[in-house]
């Protein structure tokens, strides 16, 4: 008799359980960007998120940068990223009534002479073209800025306003029914033959984009996840009226209303509430608005984690953007979308399966095609 009642009750969970294509786990810029995508295709989708206050995406800076500072190279694959990030958050912010991106010029002050020299040498290779200026900026526009160093202007850089973009899609998941505000516990997931299944939804695939909360779980820990802190300071400036991101080994981003966010342009750097870096740089009071700190997940090799796991095929990841997020999330969306829905495949240069040796070391168990 125990046994029926048994087995009547578990036919009644299985049968309460709303089936969908895919859950998504966070709504950070990597877990929104997929969820656009899968959405558009028809599929349905539901987003698991609490909305953290700390999460990396919500407290970035939202820059896009073409170029890599350091030794002036172009940013990784910038030619084909680029194109396709401005022109989806010019359509997404659009439909999603969201703040529209904004393209902005870089002014860029060399630390050196060996940075001003190899400015000089960029602006007569073709393939700097596109974002090297030939204008020469003039220092007197931004007396409040002096500086005796050389500077460059860089185009095709810009600026998305990403809690704007996060909130605003955050309500179109709420108007089409797809978020679960809830927190995500591991200990809920059921893995069967072909599906997971966590709490009352069973999906043909699990897809986990928490950025750094990735860590907490034993799925992925194998991956070279590392975690990188970045502050942001917001400043107000009244009288600085700068007009370009301002970048010397800090930027300042001009918001509007004499409001500007000051951080650090590397992940290792960090900033106190005392911005000694902008004061060095500009000689007008400001007075501070917020700090914000968030953790980014960075990859060893700088380059995104995509693709499933190796013994639960209904298990995919999408993290490790990196300080390059704004301009890699669209094209990789679409690219692990396309494997999602059996359109494409995933390149191997983002593929998870680059850290198969990482996995059966840290595992001792063989890697499962």
């Amino acid at each position: 008799m125990f046994g029926r009642i048994a087995h009547f009750c578990s036919r009644i969970v299985v049968d309460v359980m709303e089936k969908i294509d895919f859950l998504i786990v966070g709504q950070g810029l990597a877990g929104s960007t997929l969820a656009d995508e899968l959405l558009r295709a028809g599929a349905t989708v539901r987003v698991v998120d609490t909305d953290r206050p700390a999460a990396a995406s919500r407290v970035a800076s939202g820059m896009w940068n073409p170029l890599t500072f350091r030794l002036l190279l172009k940013s990784w694959r910038t030619d084909e990223l680029l194109p396709v990030a401005r022109s989806y958050y010019l359509e997404a912010c659009e439909r999603l009534g969201a703040d529209l991106p904004k393209d902005l010029q870089i002014l860029r002050i060399f630390p050196d002479d060996g940075a001003a020299k190899r400015w000089e040498e960029r602006l007569q290779d073709p393939a700097f073209a596109a974002y090297l200026s030939t204008e020469k900026p003039k220092a007197a526009h931004y007396p409040a800025l002096e500086t005796k160093n050389q500077q460059g202007l860089v185009n095709q850089a810009g600026w998305l306003n990403l809690p704007s973009y996060l909130a605003a899609f955050r309500t179109y998941l709420e108007e089409k029914k797809a978020l679960v505000a809830s927190d995500f516990t591991a200990d809920d997931v059921v893995f069967t033959e072909s599906t997971v299944r966590w709490k009352n939804w069973e999906a043909n695939k699990m897809i986990v984009c928490r950025g750094q909360f990735e860590r907490q779980y034993d799925w992925f820990h194998w991956l070279p996840l590392k975690p990188a802190q970045g502050d942001v300071l917001t400043l107000e400036v009244p009288g600085l009226h700068l007009k370009e991101i301002y970048n010397a080994g800090f930027f300042i981003l001009p918001l509007g209303n004499d409001l500007y966010r000051v951080g650090a342009t590397y992940e290792w750097d960090q900033l106190s509430e005392t911005p000694t870096e902008f004061e060095a740089a500009c000689n007008l009071p400001y007075r501070l608005v917020d700090h914000q700190a968030g953790i980014r997940p960075t990859v060893a090799d700088r380059r995104p984690l995509l693709g499933p796991h190796p013994e639960y095929p209904q298990l995919a990841i999408f993290n490790g953007l990196g300080t390059k997020g704004v301009m890699i999330a669209p094209y990789f969306a679409k690219q692990l979308a396309h494997w999602l829905l059996g359109k494409g495949a995933i390149e191997d240069e983002v593929h998870v399966k680059r850290f198969r040796k990482r996995y059966e070391q840290q595992t001792g168990r063989r890697w499962n095609p």
